[in-house]
């Protein structure tokens, strides 16, 4: 099994080639004479190319850097279907909308009001020469919404600093938040040195953003040893999680001996995405809970609420699931009015490797 250099290096040349070789191709596509260029959606042409769109949003976020492209953030009003309103920039956008059309104000949701489509710079357009119409609009081909561009890496990695502006604050319906925690990282700096503490640590680090981008998640912060991270699915959060419990406590004991423990937590919910230290965050209800959550897990296991649990309930009933609960119960948090029903989720053995294999690959 790789070490955790290894393993990085591995998932992220796996991604950051697909993303390569979807840049090259627009790169092409922008340069055809002829061919739209105008409001793209990004399902349009990741179809087109044959590509997921989220290496396809990669590959836009790299584009839009390079001047290739410029980033449309189109607001669509939810009574109407509308749009009263657009921006460049997340920084330009406010939380409450005034639709002209059906004369009402409405609060901005950004996966579920704003679509985000690209168009040629005018450099690429001068180069170019003429372009045909947008292409006509396809039922079957749905549109990306702003959340799912903020859950793509490279455009955190990129644009990590495009946040609302300081006085803002713009809602998300429902996104699932991860938290994780090393458990007994205190105890480990005393028992083996800080240097030799350190590494594990950072290396835990490494293998958990390796997780995440191979379920679709995005980092968005750390916290001392704890990982903050957003995903589409609650699945896909639960998913990263197990991956890299799994090759977190093998290397730890392969290598070193040592017992490495992480813990984690996953919640649905509603939040805000606001600026925080000069960099996107997501801050609210769903988050809380996820941290809370969190505090519940003892560590090779995952603790879900209702709201995700209800998400895998079938998939929790197929035989060849990799986790199972291993109890569910009422649980006072700290912050909340009254118990939260969480779910104790527990690997089998088979699916640890499967999960660490998964982890390993960087699939």
């Amino acid at each position: 099994m790789m070490n955790a250099s290894a393993q990085k290096a591995n998932a992220e040349t796996s991604r950051s080639d697909e993303v390569t070789v979807a840049l090259r191709r627009l790169r092409a596509y922008l340069a055809l004479p002829g061919e739209p260029d105008e409001r793209l959606n990004p399902q349009w042409l990741a179809s087109l190319f044959g590509v997921d769109v989220r290496v396809l949003l990669g590959a836009l976020a790299h584009a839009v850097r390079d001047g290739l492209v410029e980033l449309h953030w189109e607001v669509y009003c939810p009574l109407c279907g509308l749009r009263p309103d657009e921006f460049s920039s997340l920084r330009e956008a406010r939380g409450e909308i005034e639709c002209v059309g059906c004369e009402v104000s409405f609060e901005l949701h950004l996966d579920r009001d704003v679509r985000v489509t690209f168009s040629a710079t005018e450099a690429v357009r001068n180069v170019k020469g003429e372009s045909a119409p947008i292409p006509f609009a396809d039922d079957s081909v749905a549109p990306v919404s702003g959340l799912e561009l903020l859950l793509v890496p490279e455009f955190m990695e990129l644009f990590g600093g495009e946040a609302p502006a300081p006085d803002e604050s713009l809602s998300i319906g429902h996104v699932a938040i991860l938290f994780t925690d090393l458990r007994g990282s205190t105890a480990l700096y005393a028992e083996r040195g800080d240097p030799h503490a350190y590494r594990l640590v950072r290396d835990h680090f490494v293998i958990l953003e390796a997780a995440i981008k191979a379920w679709r998640g995005t980092l968005i912060k750390t916290i001392g040893d704890a990982v903050m991270a957003s995903f589409a699915s609650g699945a896909d959060a639960v998913s990263a999680a197990f991956a890299a419990q799994a090759e977190i406590a093998a290397r730890a004991r392969r290598e070193t001996g040592a017992n490495l423990v992480l813990k984690a937590g996953v919640h649905a919910g509603a939040c805000l995405a606001v600026r925080l230290n000069e960099r996107l965050d997501f801050f609210g209800g769903a988050v809380n809970t996820a941290a809370r959550v969190q505090g519940l897990s003892q560590g090779a296991d995952v603790v879900v609420t209702d709201e995700v649990f209800l998400e895998i309930k079938n998939a929790l009933a197929d035989a060849a699931t990799p986790f199972h609960v291993a109890e569910s119960f009422d649980a006072p948090l700290r912050g909340l009015p009254a118990p939260v029903k969480v779910h104790r989720l527990a690997a089998t053995s088979a699916g640890a490797a499967g999960f660490a294999r998964k982890a390993e690959n960087g699939a």
